[in-house]
């Protein structure tokens, strides 16, 4: 036995530095050296309940390594029946992986020729994104009409073709200079629908590419939401790491958008206030896709991006909402157009450039968001 007090050392420099940082120095104590040891810890855990909250409010995986992962092809060839369909997406998986390697080694400058006719500022990695999707489609019989994010036009591409692609090529140009995650967006509807006059159902599948310390791909296939990740386990290719994904009906983590328009929307501030009174967990990066894919891996989440007056909608419909609300939707989640509650999914698309308010998760905070901010 023995006793000590601050700055009373024991053991070893370390052990001191650690008692002495996590103890209250407001008494002394007797204890043998394991029991302090044991006491600091419990004291440290204390702490970190009541003070930090890191106990309750941190999300950590809870994926559980496979003994074996089943590859790309050999995954759609199981959950895709029509096979046509496995031949463009398989050219989508493609064009992610080449995208990857092209991140890794382009540097973020502005592009020397803009050729964003929305108006928003073109990064030389936008403009390889872009080009690369639009060889893809070129070079691709299958593909009938492709539309690009950058440019406000349907084109033909093979008159014969079967499927109409719509993407966002590099989405969150705004901070991948911060080297921060960012990704490409891709809708998939058939020829017979098109893509103007469609809706976000009419879509055969969708897929988003987070690009971030790995690759990731998440796809609809015909018995849910899969996730993909580029050149794993020693694979040079793409080997399924999540399959047939469920989001949750309740969250404690919330993305909340727009916030400028809670200055206006009394509503969006009292979900805002909801939100940070229950203590839920803020993942919010300003990245639209891995603000969205947490809601796949972590198997729960809200995103909200309510409008208003000064702060009209951003989203486009065609290349952002749709896609990932058929994912999320197919992943068990909810969404809102953020105007009658309905599902943004429903929305007829009347123009390339039609932008939309957006709720999109859990169905309970989406409802919530009905409920608050659209007085329903």
């Amino acid at each position: 036995m023995f006793s000590i007090s601050p700055p009373a050392r024991f053991g070893s420099l370390c052990v001191c530095i650690a008692v002495s940082t996590i103890l209250p120095t407001t008494y002394s104590l007797s204890l043998s050296a394991p029991a302090a040891l044991r006491a600091a810890r419990a004291s440290h855990v204390r702490m970190q309940d009541t003070a930090f909250g890191a106990s309750h409010t941190s999300f950590y995986t809870d994926a559980v390594r496979q003994d074996k992962y089943e590859l790309l092809e050999d995954v759609l060839e199981e959950k895709l029946a029509d096979k046509e369909l496995v031949q463009v997406v398989k050219t989508m998986f493609d064009a992610c992986g080449t995208i990857t390697e092209a991140l890794r080694t382009e540097l973020v400058t502005v592009a020397e020729k803009q050729e964003s006719v929305f108006g928003d500022v073109q990064l030389g990695v936008d403009v390889v994104a872009d080009n690369l999707m639009w060889d893809v489609c070129k070079t691709t019989p299958l593909i009938k009409e492709g539309a690009s994010e950058e440019e406000p036009e349907v084109r033909v591409m093979h008159e014969d073709g079967k499927f109409c692609v719509c993407w966002d090529p590099l989405d969150g140009s705004s901070i991948v200079d911060n080297n921060w995650a960012v990704g490409t967006i891709i809708g998939i509807w058939g020829a017979e629908t098109g893509i103007i006059g469609a809706t976000g159902r009419d879509q055969v599948t969708s897929m988003v590419a987070l690009y971030g310390p790995r690759t990731t791909v998440f796809v609809r296939l015909d018995d849910g939401v899969y996730e993909f990740t580029y050149k794993a386990e020693g694979v040079d290719g793409w080997i399924c790491s999540r399959s047939q994904i469920q989001i949750a009906q309740a969250s404690k983590i919330f993305a909340p958008a727009n916030m400028r328009a809670a200055q206006e929307v009394d509503g969006y501030k009292q979900l805002i206030d909801h939100w940070m009174t229950e203590r839920y967990t803020l993942r919010y990066s300003g990245g639209l896709v891995p603000d969205l894919c947490q809601q796949f891996t972590k198997r729960q989440g809200v995103f909200a991006n309510p409008t208003s007056e000064k702060s009209p909608a951003k989203l486009r419909l065609a290349f952002e909402a749709a896609p990932f609300g058929l994912l999320v939707e197919a992943a068990g989640g909810k969404t809102s157009n953020g105007v009658s509650g309905e599902s943004v999914l429903d929305t007829v698309i009347t123009g390339i450039d039609q932008r939309t308010p957006l709720c999109i998760g859990s169905a309970d905070e989406v409802d919530r968001f009905n409920t608050l901010v659209l007085g329903l």
